[in-house]
């Protein structure tokens, strides 16, 4: 046994400090690896530390609200094996051991409500040595995005899930040489659909005498002029999350718009809305939503009505731009919009109705430049039910597409098996092909601002020879992509996207 001193530990890349929100170990009491001690407050999430090993809490140093540099000293430890804490910055790492057996790497829970994340991207390529404490990979969970570090100098031996794929809590995500976590049962945390209802409880009061929230939820209900104390929380133990403020403020928004289901990455820079195509939903702009924040901006991905979790309908392109345009008027400052597929028929719709509002639009794979397109897909996606139905369909996209894991189909597929979908389809495509036209306002926009279109030139589903129909003034770039650029060339994508700031 060996008493130890536990410090402040930096829980990303640009941490310099953190809030106690509550120790969840009393001083006497023991505790094994992977237990969680405390709850930190940095300046983007709130997280519970592990304790890294088998051990107990002697004495804690610091109060629950205590503001605590990294490194700083936060409590006295007895533990079995001092080894499991040394600090990854004492000395040097130890070489990754080449002839060690490997072992596989599950999706972790970084939360106790979390049941599934999505890989943002990896940090270490296959075949790579790192060190205890290195960052090895980021997930994105429906609260947050965060890093998820080593816990032993190891090496990557083989990615088994891919960048922009939604996996549940304990599914093998790569395999590894060096410690895991232990392996957590997937059929212990089941995933829940994206229509679950959230849990409601009253926002529980810390030790400051503030209401328990995250970072986030407090600069949301800063800037939208709302208290804290008339919002409940979801989150543990009553903690105001962001969710809860953005119901909060949909609630005082115009009823189309308060129907409209969105995440919010980003509280700096620009405003970037991603508007995602028929039968998608926000999830498909994971990866550029997660981009555009680390750059520096804000990305608002909200799903279009008739899809994903959003409560409003439509039955045509116009009922999609009437509702889009009352969300996006109530959105403070001026917004670049970005549409993809359909979406960029909504994209150009709002830009018409919005007017200055709009800084510039950027246009991805977008549908309404020509009559041909794979009406089979449109159709088939608004009358599936089955998850295979949907798999098939999907391969069309191209070749990231197939990556998506089985339970994000399975969601996907419970999803259009509503047949909210059906009447938008009718109202898209026909035996002639597509319905709707946006080349006549996009002549007028090019005009007006900033517009551009990225065209795979592997599209399967609006062919790339369409682009050949757009007004000269708007600015084309041909990637080597199918149907979905941001998942074939997510960081080319997100370089087009975001120079729009600049260029």
């Amino acid at each position: 046994m060996t008493k130890r001193t536990l410090t402040m530990p930096r829980l990303g890349e640009t941490m310099d400090e953190g809030t106690i929100v509550g120790w969840l170990v009393a001083p006497g009491q023991k505790f094994q690896r992977g237990a969680a001690i405390l709850e930190i407050e940095t300046d983007k999430t709130v997280v519970e530390f592990p304790a890294l090993g088998d051990g107990t809490m002697e004495k804690t140093l610091v109060s629950s609200g205590d503001r605590v540099t990294v490194g700083a000293p936060i409590a006295e430890v007895t533990v079995t094996a001092s080894e499991d804490w040394e600090s990854e910055v004492a000395g040097g790492p130890a070489p990754a051991n080449a002839d060690a057996g490997t072992a596989i790497l599950a999706m972790p829970r970084l939360g106790e409500t979390m049941t599934e994340g999505v890989i943002i991207r990896w940090l270490v390529a296959e075949g790579a040595d790192y060190a205890r404490g290195d960052a090895i990979l980021e997930i994105e969970t429906d609260k947050t995005a965060a890093e998820v570090p080593a816990l032993s100098d190891g090496k990557l031996v083989k990615i088994l899930a891919a960048e922009g794929t939604r996996q549940p809590v304990g599914a093998p995500i790569a395999e590894v040489i060096g410690e895991v976590e232990a392996p957590v049962s997937a059929a212990a945390a089941p995933v829940e659909t994206a229509s679950a209802p959230l849990p409601k409880a009253h926002a529980a009061v810390s030790s400051d005498g503030r209401r328990r929230a995250t970072p986030l939820a407090r600069r949301l209900a800063r800037s939208a002029g709302i208290s804290l104390d008339h919002i409940s929380g979801s989150g543990r133990r009553g903690r105001i999350e962001r969710r809860d403020v953005e119901s909060a403020i949909q609630a005082t928004a115009s009823p189309s718009s308060a129907r409209i289901a969105f995440d919010k990455l980003g509280d700096r820079g620009e405003t970037f809305l991603l508007i995602h195509g028929f039968a998608g939903d926000r999830s498909s702009w994971v990866a550029t939503a997660s981009g555009i924040a680390r750059a520096g901006h804000t990305a608002i991905v909200p799903d279009l009505p008739a899809h994903g979790v959003s409560k409003a309908e439509a039955a045509s392109l116009d009922d999609l731009v009437a509702a889009m345009s009352d969300f996006a008027a109530s959105l403070p400052g001026a917004l670049h919009l970005v549409g993809h597929s359909l979406g960029g028929a909504v994209a150009t719709g709002l830009a018409s109705r919005l007017g200055a509002k709009v800084k510039s639009l950027t246009l991805i794979a977008p549908a309404g430049t020509g009559r041909e397109i794979d009406s089979g897909f449109i159709l088939g996606m608004a009358a599936a039910t089955t998850a295979g139905e949907v798999a098939h369909l999907l391969r069309l996209l191209g070749p990231k597409a197939d990556g998506l894991s089985d339970a994000a189909v399975t969601v996907m597929a419970a999803q259009l098996a509503q047949g909210r979908l059906k009447a938008l389809a009718q109202a898209l495509v026909g035996p002639a092909g597509q319905k709707i036209d946006i080349l006549r306002a996009l002549a007028k926009l090019a005009d007006e601002l900033p517009v551009r279109a990225l065209i795979g030139t592997e599209d399967r589903t609006i062919p790339a020879a369409q682009a050949l129909n757009l007004p000269p003034s708007v600015a084309v770039h041909f990637l080597a992509a199918g149907h979905m650029p941001h998942w074939d060339l997510p960081r080319e994508t997100l370089s087009l996207i975001t120079g729009v700031v600049h260029g």
